[in-house]
């Protein structure tokens, strides 16, 4: 048995996903690793101000109830969805390995954010830890 190399190591820590792209239908690949919100949390990588988003996401994520969001909700939520976005920023820095955030920040989409985000986490239930019932 031999030692893993760091390339190899990156590869297998990292995976290309696919995106929308720019155009209908269209589908580009970017490279990412995957994260846990609580690390983050753990490791002072979210400000203190979005602490309260990833709190709501777990708890509803634990409560997942199917809930109808009607349009005054959206309004009356509007904090939340700019401290979502907020969020979904922070967890696209720390997650596209290629390109670099840094690098297309001022280009990506609020969709392609979002799926880095729901890639690189997978659902919200999976981070949660379990309680011994």
């Amino acid at each position: 048995m031999s030692v893993i190399n760091a390339e190899q190591f990156k590869s297998k820590a990292t995976r290309i996903v696919e995106i929308s792209g720019f155009k209908e239908n269209e589908k580009i690949e970017v490279r990412i690793k995957s994260i846990s919100l609580l690390t983050m949390m753990n490791n002072g990588k979210i400000p203190n101000e979005l602490l309260g988003v990833v709190q709501k996401l777990f708890n509803e994520g634990a409560n997942s109830k199917k809930k109808k969001i009607s349009e005054k909700d959206i309004i009356f939520q509007s904090d939340d969805i700019k401290s979502l976005t907020m969020l979904m920023d922070v967890a696209c820095k720390e997650v596209l390995v290629e390109p670099k955030f840094e690098e297309i920040e001022d280009y990506l989409t609020d969709v392609q954010k979002s799926e880095i985000f729901n890639q690189a986490q997978g659902p919200v239930k999976q981070v949660i830890p379990s309680v011994p019932k």
